[in-house]
């Protein structure tokens, strides 16, 4: 126990590597009681930096991390692109074959990964797109994704599972008028129509536009947090591997943590909520929105940016790892770059603009100085 003890302090701290989770996983997967083996050293862990949060309800969702249910696919160029520190479990797939169908509220973390912008039908249908970003719309008895229409459910119970990968977006516009951007990476569960209520989770990063309804409220769920809203526009990103993030544009939202919602804010345009690995709630005045929603207009705006930074968001972006010269690092970058289909072809551009050279060699570019 000391040893799963030590690692688990590790954890929290924000030092464990990956081996380090993978034994976590395993120790609390396969002993009996290991979570309230815990939870004396996370009460202590909280009480050493006089957390003001709930220490119980807190420690579920820090275990929930390595819990089954929330484990993706992730292909092989994601695996060579890990700015990705938290654990992952494989899960096994054969091109062309599709897994056990898991309930519909478990297909978002279950279903494996695409190369390609996909919706999952409720009829088992996959519809897949070679569009940077995907356009997806619905109706009472038709989804139209990039112009063409399929025959739907009017069921609210039957969900649609869509997935963006690495390196594209999609827009959905609901029935009901809402619409969300999805970012590169994300998924989104959402109905086939919207009966009495209008919820749908996601994983990854969105951006809200919610009609209003007072009769019935639009609700996000991303893991542990819930966004509560009668109409507004408002930002939330959350995967594994980062802080859960709620920004408030316009109008109001309710955030709450936990299926009890003992822990909830409630956010005024120009705030953001995040809460970290630990648990740890904060809100803040957000002055300055520029760059926040760039991606959903499928550029990135540079004003002074290093090029270190330049590149560590392409690298998240299309999922694949990126380093450079340390002569590359600081070179400063001011404009508008358009994300386009491939890393490749983003790198090819920065060539083009800064005495910069690229190559790609096991599963990992590099970015230098070229004598030009």
């Amino acid at each position: 126990m000391d040893h799963e003890k030590s690692l688990f302090l590790k954890y929290l701290d924000g030092k464990a590597d990956l081996e380090e989770k993978r034994q976590l996983h395993a120790f609390l997967n396969n002993h009996e009681g290991a979570r309230e083996e815990l939870l004396s050293t996370y009460k202590q862990w909280t009480e050493e930096r006089e957390a003001s949060f709930d220490s119980y309800q807190s420690l579920d969702r820090v275990l929930d991390r390595f819990s089954h249910r929330r484990t993706f696919r992730i292909p092989a160029l994601a695996v060579a692109a890990a700015a990705i520190a938290v654990l992952f479990i494989l899960v096994p797939f054969k091109s062309g074959q599709r897994p056990a169908t898991p309930a519909p509220e478990e297909e978002l973390y279950t279903w494996p990964e695409s190369d390609e912008p996909m919706v999952l039908l409720s009829d088992g249908q996959e519809i897949r797109s070679d569009a940077l970003e995907m356009q997806v719309s619905c109706s009472g008895g038709s989804i139209r994704i990039d112009g063409k229409e399929y025959s739907s459910s009017a069921d609210t119970k039957d969900q649609y599972l869509l997935v963006v990968p690495y390196g594209h977006r999609a827009k959905v516009q609901f029935a009901d008028g809402s619409s969300v951007n999805l970012n590169s990476h994300s998924r989104i569960l959402f109905p086939a129509c919207f009966g009495k209520e209008r919820n749908v989770r996601i994983t990854g990063e969105a951006l809200f536009d919610v009609s209003r309804d007072e009769s019935r409220p639009f609700t996000v769920v991303v893991d542990d947090v819930r966004v509560r809203v009668l109409g507004t526009r408002f930002l939330v990103s959350g995967n594994q591997d980062e802080s859960h993030r709620v920004a408030l544009v316009s109008g109001s939202v309710n955030v709450s943590l936990g299926d009890s919602g003992a822990q909830s804010v409630t956010l005024m345009p120009n705030q953001m909520y995040t809460l970290d690995d630990n648990g740890k709630i904060n809100v803040e005045d957000v002055p300055d929105w520029r760059g926040l929603f760039d991606w959903a207009d499928g550029v990135y705006r540079a004003d002074g940016t290093s090029m270190l930074d330049l590149l560590s968001y392409l690298s998240r972006y299309y999922g694949e790892k990126v380093e450079c010269d340390a002569r590359v690092a600081d070179i400063a970058c001011t404009g508008t770059l358009y994300l386009r289909s491939t890393l490749s072809d983003m790198l090819s551009e920065l060539s083009g603009i800064f005495s910069i050279k690229s190559r790609k060699q096991d599963g990992v570019w590099f970015v230098s100085l070229s004598s030009k």
